[in-house]
């Protein structure tokens, strides 16, 4: 009992130091209360502000004159990107002026309050970006592409915030969580699972949690919650393994639901302490579950809008390592 004890105590030692590691490299190099950001900093939250007003583009009743903060902080985070004489051939500040200038094109012949035309002027001082702001596609041929091979099904997965009425048949969404477990993991362990919520109240509880459905998440028919099996895992150097698994996992799924001819949203799991536990008791799911993400999943509509979100370069992507 007693070398039980101090096997137990000693494996807790090294967990702690180990998230503390974590910790310390986190706090070290993410954006976590910082102003004043590096160039890599920089893009990151160029790219996440931006992407706010691409997202209000695509939803299915975008707000007049909507993202009005999002446009400030854009106006600060480019300042600040001219200020380091960056390059204006990166996707981040392509993609910052590209959005503000889609936002103004949908908005043309609208009276727009000044202190949102003012922001017009920062979509202009660039190039002329390509490839942002929202693109319209179509149910067929999106359809189609899923049912392709495996390039045509990884380039036209797109991110929807426009779904049709319509249930998902369960039928098809088992045989995409049975392809999903194809994924691999650590060892062949297969710790992800996945909860399907369609009932109605019940997803009027935990979309609030998640915070990045608004808009659009009371048109989602089925919610999924990813989650990883922290069971599978032993001591402090497995402490992400639940997350990698996970994430591979959460990926092969919605490429596989994609195949299936439905729309999907992933949703990103950036919660609390807190949301964790409320998320956890009101699923009643077991405490050994690491939760990953949620996806929402509905029909296509006849034609929708979704975020052009450009992508990085490939000499961003690959980096070769030489002697």
């Amino acid at each position: 009992m007693i070398r039980e004890r101090l096997r137990r105590a000693k494996a807790l030692v090294n967990i702690l130091l180990d998230y503390f590691y974590d910790a310390r490299r986190y706090f070290m190099y993410s954006q976590s209360g910082r102003y004043k950001l590096n160039p890599d900093q920089l893009r990151g939250r160029l790219l996440q502000k931006a992407h706010s007003i691409e997202k209000g583009l695509s939803m299915p009743k975008p707000r007049d004159f909507f993202g009005k903060t999002a446009l400030r902080q854009l106006e600060q985070l480019i300042g600040m990107y001219e200020d380091l004489g960056l390059p204006e051939d990166h996707v981040s500040i392509r993609m910052a002026r590209g959005s503000i200038r889609a936002y103004f094109e949908r908005h043309a012949g609208k009276n727009i309050p000044a202190d949102i035309a003012r922001f017009e002027k920062l979509a202009l001082a660039g190039p002329a970006p390509a490839d942002t702001g929202t693109v319209t596609l179509g149910r067929d041929a999106q359809v189609l592409a899923g049912q392709g091979d495996l390039e045509s099904v990884m380039r036209s997965r797109r991110s929807t915030r426009m779904f049709a009425p319509g249930a998902v048949d369960a039928d098809v969404l088992r045989d995409a969580v049975a392809l999903a477990g194809t994924s691999p993991s650590v060892c062949n362990r297969q710790s992800s699972r996945v909860y399907a919520i369609r009932d109605a109240e019940t997803k009027s509880r935990i979309l609030p949690l998640q915070g990045g459905n608004r808009g659009f998440g009371d048109d989602i028919d089925t919610v999924l919650v990813v989650a990883s099996d922290m069971s599978n895992f032993r001591d402090g150097k497995e402490r992400n393994q639940g997350f990698v698994d996970g994430g591979m996992f959460a990926m092969s799924l919605l490429l596989a639901l994609h195949s299936k001819g439905l729309g999907t949203i992933p949703l990103n799991w950036s919660a609390d302490r807190r949301k964790n536990a409320t998320l956890l008791r009101i699923l009643d799911l077991p405490q050994n579950d690491l939760i990953i993400m949620m996806i929402g999943v509905g029909q296509i509509p006849e034609a929708f809008e979704v975020a052009a979100s450009p992508r990085r370069s490939l000499d961003d992507l690959l980096n070769e390592i030489t002697p």
